[in-house]
């Protein structure tokens, strides 16, 4: 993900390395503060929702039908597109650290 408004909200979010391997292993349906309730899921979602589809669907070849099958709600569908970025970002952030980090 080049540099964007998405990458630079998650940048200042995530700081704590243990709270990233964390998303990375387990994802954000574990409740991750920021992107657990509705209005901040809402909010987040709403702010970054071009690069979200830009990131999952372009860059990752995920598509809305894939989200929307289990969606019920366009809430659901959100927190869905939502949480995946964020695993995603957290994932690649573990990847990064453990090849290009020395030990």
């Amino acid at each position: 993900m080049s540099d964007c408004p998405l990458k630079t909200a998650l940048e200042a979010r995530f700081t704590d390395d243990s709270e990233i391997r964390d998303v990375a292993s387990y994802g954000c349906i574990q409740g991750i503060s920021g992107f657990t309730y509705r209005k901040e899921i809402n909010d987040f979602f709403n702010e970054h929702e071009a690069d979200i589809e830009r990131w999952l669907l372009d860059e990752h070849d995920f598509t809305l039908e894939g989200f929307s099958k289990r969606a019920k709600s366009i809430h659901q569908l959100k927190t869905a597109m939502l949480w995946k970025a964020v695993d995603l970002y957290c994932q690649e952030i573990v990847i990064y650290n453990e090849t290009f980090q020395p030990a």
